[in-house]
């Protein structure tokens, strides 16, 4: 009865969980179907964990979500640690449903709301990103149609069974069956009352009528009845002056009515300037204690400020020394490394002196062994050169011109072989002599090069840091003006904070109790309304009110309260006779029925109410409710006796039935057991019919300036806190950013002497260089007659080579014409012959480079060894310093 046929409705496309409960990272649920989802899955899977997310953004607290507090509700496992907020989404849009599974999404109708619960238990809520308060979230809902004031919309699991267990129809008017709970959810209560309005309208017209009618018959006769004007005229003064009489008596009783409300008013007043001179004093002593604490705690603040300073102070100190250790670490771990290097280079060196100094002896040995295997090849090539004479000579006749043509060829190319050896050995020589006379030049101007670098790169440097220190000069105290200027102020904010959080706090708390007592008045119904209302008239001023609202006990208690104690509806009044006049008024205007407690009877428990031994030393309910009226303690003593509280049905069944006596207890989750021995438990929780308050009746508009004055106070708050974030990454961001500057500072200022000196020294040591490479550069005349002379070498080699090459080829060709001829008797003997003639070379190679060496050795073995042990040394010895 709340949707036209056709109309628009709201439906939920999808969830998405951010690590709530069971659900690690991102989780989306969805899409759903628009009318009918099921989510199955073993034991364990999450499934109830879906439900709980719906009921976290609907705002239930966290008990209703099964847990003890927000906190629990973030996700928490091995692999994801330390997860400081978990956050869920529902996501809405509006359809026009079609037939069958088909809809129509209307347009700009999707939006979502999110809850986001933090590690410190706290709560925030977004309306599609943008963060707002749970009251706007309600409104928004409830706009959409969706019941969060009676939660109708969300069946919870076990509360199916309690459904199913409903009363067909309540039995009072207060009392709720199956019947009123239908006609709630399908919205057809709502014309409970018009339906109500209308049949006392019926009832009031029919009066009217029936008295009209009666007023017609009534003229009818009247009218038959006159006998003239003069029995009219009478009538009507008569009538006249009785309206004028009642007129008057009720004149008479307002004005008596008034002027005893105004007496009761003035003795309200009275009382009320006397609990508020005692509030004041109160008040007045607690601002002193306030006073005194906050003195003391700007004293500590003080002393926590000055060992901050130090402590900074102390830091910096160390930085610089830490800064000074390690570039001193440095110079000496770079010094060794080089000097560890040079020290190989120069036992490298070493080596390969060595090593050129035992080149003549190897040398003249392998010369030795070359001439000796030379000569046992010239003997054994002249046996193999006989035998292939034989062999020749009996092929003489087939080859004799042949033969001979290879023979003068053969001589020819041997006395050309001589030549290309004697000029390969002399271009050798050349090249080497030619080497080692450019190769002192060479070093010294590698040296140069590798100085100039290292200065360019020294200067580059300095060029660089000049301007860089200059710039941090300057920035280093402005990025401190900045960070001094933001702790101030985060300082002040946080002090503001705290006493904002106090403010909120206090009025939250104020703004709570309001809305629990107006909405109990409201819902207190229609008997006890005009009870009270009888009361402010002051027609019967001793009616006190319902006894759950004339105290207060802990939010722990409440669901035990709420079900072992039946009275809590009843009504309290100061003596019998009120309650009789009580039951007099509500039978004369057929109001209802009420239970009434009589003050004055209640007297004879008072001699019970003394603290008592109870098994286990457990709690009497009695003890936990708090008064303002000690007047009424006795009231509760009678609705709850001596009533203990267990944790647990186990504790309350060793409790209950102890041997010298019987108690009656209830446990925290209101299980009975009575002293006769019955138990009660099971079926929905009672709770809410005590406060943990006592509060005093407000007004609806008093709530709204209290709501309107909480939600000014919490605007400031959040802006108070936003700032105090955006001041406090300030903080965190310049801290670092300082102590880098001032690292960077030091670093910079502390190398520019050693950069300068090492930049001094460098110059210096290209000037040297510089000198080295004039000294030692060659004579180019000398220079310009050895490339000569190499030249000419080459030219005469290339020039026997080319000789030699063609009478080579030459005899090759005759050789293998007659290799041809007589391929098969005469090409092992010549293979071998072939195979001498090449270890003959092979040795003269060896005998000619072993010459060349020993040459080449002899003339630089002075020059490399004097070179190579002054260069080193003087490295050495500059690292070393």
């Amino acid at each position: 009865m709340t949707n036209e046929p056709g109309a628009p409705r709201l439906m939920i496309t999808h969830l998405v969980n951010h690590n709530f409960k069971s659900y690690a990272g991102e989780q989306i649920l969805g899409p759903f179907h628009k009318r009918f989802s099921c989510i199955i899955g073993p034991n364990g899977s999450g499934k109830s964990n879906v439900i709980d997310s719906m009921l976290f953004v609907f705002g239930y607290r966290a008990q209703k979500i099964r847990s003890k507090k927000l906190s629990v509700l973030i996700h928490s496992s091995d692999k994801h640690k330390d997860v400081q907020s978990c956050t869920v989404e529902v996501h809405f849009q509006k359809i026009i449903d079609k037939e069958g599974d088909d809809y129509e999404v209307i347009p700009s109708s999707k939006f979502y709301v999110s809850r986001t619960a933090n590690k410190d238990n706290s709560s925030n809520y977004h309306i599609n990103g943008k963060k707002s308060t749970f009251k706007e979230v309600g409104t928004l809902l409830r706009s959409h149609g969706i019941d969060l004031d009676h939660n109708r919309f969300l069946i919870l699991q076990g509360e199916v069974e309690q459904i199913a267990m409903m009363k067909p129809k309540g039995q009072t008017e207060h009392d709720e069956g199956m019947l009123e709970y239908l006609e709630d959810i399908i919205g057809s209560c709502r014309l409970k009352e018009p339906i109500q309005t209308l049949s006392r309208r019926i009832e009031l017209l029919n009066e009217q009528r029936g008295e009209k009618l009666n007023r017609v018959k009534l003229v009818e006769k009247e009218k038959n009845a006159l006998e003239g004007e003069k029995n009219k005229a009478v009538e009507f003064l008569t009538l006249e002056n009785d309206i004028f009489k009642y007129k008057s008596q009720l004149y008479q009783y307002y004005v008596h009515d008034l002027q005893k409300r105004v007496m009761d008013k003035d003795q309200e007043k009275q009382k009320i300037l006397e609990e508020t001179k005692e509030l004041t004093e109160k008040n007045a002593k607690i601002s002193e204690e306030m006073e005194k604490m906050n003195q003391e705690l700007k004293n500590v603040e003080k002393k926590q400020n000055k060992i901050n300073k130090y402590i900074e102070t102390q830091k910096e100190k160390f930085t610089q020394l830490d800064l000074q250790d390690v570039e001193v670490r440095e110079k000496i771990k770079h010094s060794k490394s080089k000097n560890k290097a040079l020290q190989k280079q120069l036992e490298k060196d070493q080596k390969k002196l060595e090593e050129v100094r035992g080149i003549p002896a190897s040398s003249e040995q392998a010369i030795s062994e070359a001439t000796a295997s030379k000569e046992d090849l010239e003997k054994q090539k002249g046996k193999e050169e006989e035998k292939l004479k034989e062999v020749m000579e009996s092929l003489k006749e087939e080859t004799s011109g042949l033969q001979h043509d290879k023979e003068t060829k053969e001589k020819e190319l041997m006395e050309l072989s001589k030549a290309v050896n004697e000029t390969r050995s002399q271009m050798d020589l050349a090249q080497s002599e030619l080497d080692i006379y450019l190769s002192r030049h060479k070093t010294a101007l590698t040296q140069l090069n590798t100085a100039k670098q290292t200065l360019q790169t020294t200067s580059d440097t300095l060029q660089e840091r000049r301007p860089a220190i200059i710039e941090l000069q300057v920035k280093i105290p402005l990025t401190e003006q900045e960070l001094k200027k933001d702790q101030e102020e985060l300082g002040q904010l946080m002090k503001m904070d705290n006493d904002a959080r106090h403010v909120v706090r206090e009025l939250q708390q104020k703004v709570d109790e309001a809305k629990s007592s107006l909405s109990s008045n409201r819902s207190r119904g229609k008997v006890l309304d005009a009870l009270m209302q009888l009361k402010k008239s002051g027609k019967i001023p001793g009616i006190y009110g319902r006894l759950g609202d004339l105290g207060a006990i802990d939010e722990k208690f409440d669901v035990a309260i709420s079900s072992c104690c039946g009275a809590l509806d009843n009504i309290v009044v100061d003596t019998i006779d009120t309650a009789q006049k009580c039951v007099t008024f509500l039978k004369e205007q057929n109001i209802g029925v009420a239970t009434f407690i009589g003050l004055d009877k209640m007297k004879v428990w008072e001699k019970n109410m003394t603290p008592i031994r109870t098994p286990e030393n457990s709690p009497r309910l009695f003890d936990m409710v708090r008064v303002n009226d000690e007047s009424v303690r006795p009231a509760f003593y009678f609705a709850l006796r001596d009533t203990l509280v267990a944790q647990d049905m186990e504790q309350a069944t060793r409790m209950a039935f102890q041997k010298d006596r019987r108690w009656r207890v209830v446990t925290l989750k209101g299980q009975i057991i009575e002293m006769a021995g019955t138990m009660t438990g099971g079926g929905r929780v009672l709770k809410g019919r005590m406060g943990s308050s006592i509060g005093t009746e407000v007004s609806q508009e008093e709530l709204d300036r209290m709501e309107s004055k909480l939600n000014e106070k919490v605007s400031k708050l959040q802006g108070c806190q936003e700032r105090r974030l955006q001041l406090e990454e300030n903080v965190q961001r310049l801290q670092p950013q300082l102590r880098e500057m001032k690292n960077t500072l030091e670093k910079y200022t502390n190398s520019m002497s050693s950069l300068a000196d090492q930049e001094t020294h460098l110059k210096l040591q290209i000037k040297e260089l510089e000198a080295n490479v004039l000294a030692a550069a060659p004579d180019k005349a000398k220079q310009k007659q050895m490339e000569k002379s190499l030249e000419a070498f080459k030219k005469d080699f290339e020039s026997a080579s080319s000789k030699a090459g063609k009478v080579e080829n030459e005899v090759k060709r005759l050789h293998n014409l007659i290799v041809d001829i007589n391929s098969h008797k005469l090409k092992a003997q010549q293979d071998k012959l072939d195979k001498i003639n090449k270890e003959l070379d092979d040795c003269s190679s060896v005998i000619t480079k072993a010459k060349v060496a020993i040459k080449t050795a002899d003339r630089s073995n002075f020059n490399t060894e004097e070179c190579y042990q002054e260069e080193l040394v003087a490295k050495i010895h500059t690292w070393t310093k």
